[in-house]
C-alpha cells in the first residue's frame, strides 16, 4: 500500500491549505444469481462500514434474462435498499465492457465482483474478474469468494413439457410449409423451397418461442430431406447439391429461430415489464394523494384484490391492545380462521412471512406478509393464495413483493408526516403561548402600573392633594381600568374564538347604537383625537350579535386612536354596497399607514408591525378578533389605504338579514 502522508513543509516554505478529496465509491457487479448476490451485497456493505464509503450496486440486463430471474433480482435489489446502497440498471451485451465503462465514467475507486465460474455448456467463458482485468481500469479489483461451493459443468436444468399452444403452432407451421412446398416443387428450384421451411422456422419462433422454433427446425430438416430430395421419401442423398442445401438450411434455421426466439422472448419481458410498471405508477399516483393511514391501507388492499384475483386483509393491532385484529378487507365478509390468527401472530412477532408459498407454514391456505419499515411493523397483508387454481408465477410473486413494500413506504410516510404534523403543532402552540405570555406581561403590566401608582399617590399624599388633584387621579385609575378591562375582554374573546365556544346570539339592532356604544367604551381614550362620525339614519338594521359587534368596533377604533397623531381625525362612514347585501363600515385615521405587503398580516395574532411586546400599540390581538367576530357572522374586514392616500382605512362588512326572518335567536 502506497504511503499517502504527506512531509512536513520547511518553516521558509509558504504553507497551503490542502482541499481533501471526496471519498471514493464503492461498485459492486451484481451477477443475476440470487445467493451469490446476496452474499456479494453484505459483503459489500461490511465493506462499505469499515472504509467509511458510500456503495452503489450495478445490474446488466442482457435482455435474456426469465421470470425467475427477475425476481431473485428484485429482491436482490431490496436488500440493496435496506443495507443503505444505490442501484444502477444498466443496458448491454458484454458484462465486462459494460461495467468496465461505468467504473471509468463515475470514477470509482475500488470494483467488487464475485468469484463465479462459468458453468454447464460455456465453460470456455473466462471468469468476470478476469476479463475486467484485460481493460486495465484504474480502480482497485476486489473479488469475493463464492457463498456456497457449485458444482462445475452440472448445471441444474428444469424441463417444461410442450405445451398445447406451442405443440399447434409447430405443427400448423409445419404443416403449411409442406403443403406449400409440395404444391410449388414443379416451379421452384429445391434452394428456394428450403426458404418456406426457413419461413415456417421463423413463424414458431415468433408465436411460441426458441424451443418451437428449434423443433420446427428440425422437422422441416427431416421433411425437406424425406420429401423433396432424390431418392424420395429416403434419407439419403446422391448428389452433394442436395447435402449442402440441406446442410445450410438446417443451419440457417437454427441461428434464425435463436434470434427469432430470443427477440420474442425480449419483447414479451419489455410488455411485462411496460404493464408492470404502468401498474406500479398508477399504485404510486393513488398512494401519494392519500393523506392518512387509512386511505393508504385501502389503496393497497384494493390493488392486490384486483390485480391478483384473491381475497386480501389487513391486520393490524387492535385499539385495545389486545392482539391483531382485521382492519380492512377485499371482498368486505372475509374471515380468519384460528389457524390463520395464530399464523399472523406468528408473522406479526418474528416479522417473516409465512403460510402458502412461503418456507413457514406451508399447508395455511392464506399467505401473510410483514409490512416492516424502518425496524417497525406498519401491518399484515393476508393473501388467500388458495383459491387459485395454482401458485403464483414469477412475475405474480414480483408483483406481490413490489406491492407490498410500495405499501409498506407508503404507510411509513403517513405516520412519519403525522407525526410532523403532531410536532408542528405542538411547536405552533408553544409559539403563540409564548407570544401571548410576552404580550400580557406588557400589555397587564403598564395599566397595572398606572393604577397602582395613582392608589399609592391617593392614599398617601391624600392631605396635601387638591380636589382636582384627587378627581384627575381617580379619572387616570378608571380610565387605566377600562383599559385593562379591554386587554383582558381581548384574551378571552379570543380563546373563545380558538376553541369554537362562542356562541351567536342574534338579535336586531341600529347601526349608529352600535357605534354610540363602542365610543362610550373608549371614554377618555378619545380626548386626544377628533371623531367624525357621519350619520346613519335610513340605514337597515343589523341581525347580529349586539356585544360582539360592539366589541369589534372597539377594537378598530381603539387602533385606529392610538395610531393617530395628536389632534388627528378619525372618521367613520357607512353605507350599502351596490347590491344592497351587504353594510359597509369604514373607520379612518391619520396615521402613518399600513405598507400594502402588511396590509393582511396586520390580522394575524401578535402582529405589531415588527415591534413585538417593546411597541406602543398592544400585541396586536385587536384586529385578529374583529376578523374572528365578523367571519361568525358571514362578514369579513380588510385594511385599504386611508382618504387621499393618507393613514388607513379598516372595512367591515356585514350581511343584512331580511326582517321577515323574525327574532330567532341562532346558538
Amino acid at each position: 500500500m502506497a504511503d499517502r502522508s504527506v512531509p512536513q513543509a520547511e518553516e521558509d516554505e509558504p504553507r497551503f491549505d490542502v482541499v481533501k478529496p471526496a471519498r471514493p465509491q464503492l461498485l459492486v457487479a451484481l451477477a443475476g444469481r440470487g445467493a451469490e448476490d446476496a452474499a456479494l451485497v453484505r459483503a459489500a456493505h461490511r465493506y462499505a462500514q469499515r472504509e467509511g464509503v458510500s456503495w452503489r450496486a450495478v445490474h446488466v440486463d442482457n435482455g435474456r434474462a426469465g421470470a425467475r430471474q427477475r425476481l431473485e433480482l428484485d429482491q436482490i435489489l431490496a436488500l440493496v435498499a435496506r443495507l443503505g446502497g444505490e442501484v444502477r440498471i444498466l443496458q448491454g451485451a458484454g458484462r465486462a465492457r459494460e461495467l468496465h465503462e461505468y467504473a471509468t465514467e463515475q470514477v470509482v475507486a475500488t470494483l467488487m465482483v464475485g468469484r463465479t465460474r462459468p458453468s454447464g455448456w460455456r465453460f470456455w467463458r473466462r471468469p468476470l474478474a478476469e476479463r475486467l482485468l484485460r481493460y486495465s481500469g484504474a480502480y482497485d479489483l476486489v473479488v469475493v469468494a463464492e457463498a456456497r461451493q457449485r458444482r462445475r459443468f452440472r448445471p441444474v436444468s428444469r424441463r417444461h413439457p410442450l405445451g398445447w399452444r406451442e405443440g399447434t403452432v409447430v405443427a400448423g407451421s409445419f404443416l403449411v410449409a409442406v403443403a406449400v412446398a409440395w404444391a410449388l416443387e414443379f416451379w421452384l428450384e429445391l434452394a428456394n423451397l428450403s426458404l418456406i421451411f426457413l419461413a415456417a422456422v421463423l413463424a414458431s419462433a415468433t408465436l411460441a418461442g426458441t424451443r418451437a422454433a428449434m423443433i420446427c427446425a428440425a422437422l422441416g430438416f427431416l421433411a425437406f430431406n424425406f420429401l423433396f430430395t432424390r431418392p424420395r421419401f429416403s434419407l439419403a442423398m446422391v448428389e452433394r447439391e442436395q447435402l449442402l442445401t440441406v446442410i445450410f438450411f438446417l443451419l440457417v434455421a437454427v441461428v434464425v429461430g435463436q434470434l427469432a426466439g430470443n427477440g420474442r422472448q425480449r419483447l414479451m419481458a419489455l410488455r411485462s415489464s411496460r404493464e408492470q410498471t404502468h401498474r406500479l405508477l398508477s399504485l404510486s399516483r393513488a398512494l401519494s394523494v392519500a393523506t392518512d393511514r387509512e386511505q393508504v391501507r385501502d389503496i393497497g388492499v384494493t390493488t392486490l384484490e384486483r390485480w391478483l384475483g384473491v381475497p386480501v386483509v389487513f391486520l393490524d393491532e387492535s385499539e385495545t391492545g389486545s392482539g391483531l385484529s382485521v382492519r380492512s378487507s377485499v371482498p368486505a365478509n372475509v374471515g380468519l380462521g384460528s389457524a390463520e390468527a395464530a399464523a399472523a401472530a406468528w408473522c406479526w412477532q418474528h416479522r417473516k412471512p409465512c403460510g402458502a408459498g412461503t418456507a413457514a407454514q406451508t399447508s395455511l391456505r392464506w399467505r401473510f406478509v410483514p409490512l416492516v419499515e424502518q425496524e417497525r411493523m406498519l401491518g399484515i397483508v393476508g393473501l388467500e393464495l388458495a383459491v387459485r387454481d395454482g401458485p403464483p408465477d414469477p412475475d405474480q410473486e414480483t408483483l406481490i413483493t413490489t406491492l407490498t413494500r410500495q405499501l409498506a413506504m407508503a404507510l411509513e410516510r403517513t405516520r412519519l408526516v403525522a407525526e410532523l404534523g403532531a410536532s408542528r403543532l405542538s411547536e405552533e402552540n408553544e409559539r403563540l403561548r409564548s407570544a401571548l405570555l410576552s404580550s400580557v406581561s406588557h400589555d397587564l403590566r403598564t395599566p397595572l402600573a398606572s393604577i397602582i401608582g395613582s392608589a399609592s399617590s391617593l392614599r398617601e399624599l391624600e392631605p396635601q392633594l387638591s380636589r382636582s388633584d384627587r378627581h384627575e387621579l381617580l379619572d387616570g385609575i378608571l380610565a387605566e381600568s377600562e383599559r385593562l378591562n379591554r386587554y383582558i375582554q381581548n384574551l378571552l374573546d379570543m380563546t373563545r374564538l380558538g376553541h369554537g365556544s362562542l356562541k351567536i346570539e342574534r338579535d336586531w339592532v341600529s347601526l349608529d347604537d352600535l357605534i354610540t356604544g363602542a365610543l362610550k367604551r373608549l371614554g377618555s381614550a378619545l380626548e386626544s383625537v377628533r371623531i367624525e362620525r357621519e350619520e346613519t339614519d335610513g340605514l337597515p338594521l343589523l341581525y347580529v350579535h349586539p356585544a360582539l359587534i360592539e366589541q369589534a368596533l372597539v377594537n378598530v377604533l381603539d387602533n385606529a386612536v392610538r395610531f393617530s397623531p395628536p389632534g388627528g381625525q378619525v372618521g367613520i362612514q357607512a353605507r350599502l354596497d351596490a347590491a344592497g347585501e351587504q353594510l359597509q363600515i369604514r373607520v379612518t385615521d391619520e396615521g402613518p399607514g399600513i405598507p400594502p405587503e402588511q396590509r393582511e398580516a396586520v390580522f394575524d395574532m401578535f402582529f405589531t408591525g415588527g415591534e413585538g411586546d417593546r411597541g406602543r400599540h398592544g400585541s396586536g390581538l385587536g384586529l385578529a378578533i374583529c376578523r374572528g367576530m365578523l367571519g361568525a357572522h358571514g362578514g369579513s374586514v380588510e385594511a385599504e389605504p386611508g382618504p387621499a392616500g393618507r393613514g388607513t382605512a379598516i372595512v367591515l362588512r356585514l350581511p343584512l338579514e331580511r326582517p321577515e326572518r323574525g327574532h330567532v335567536h341562532d346558538d
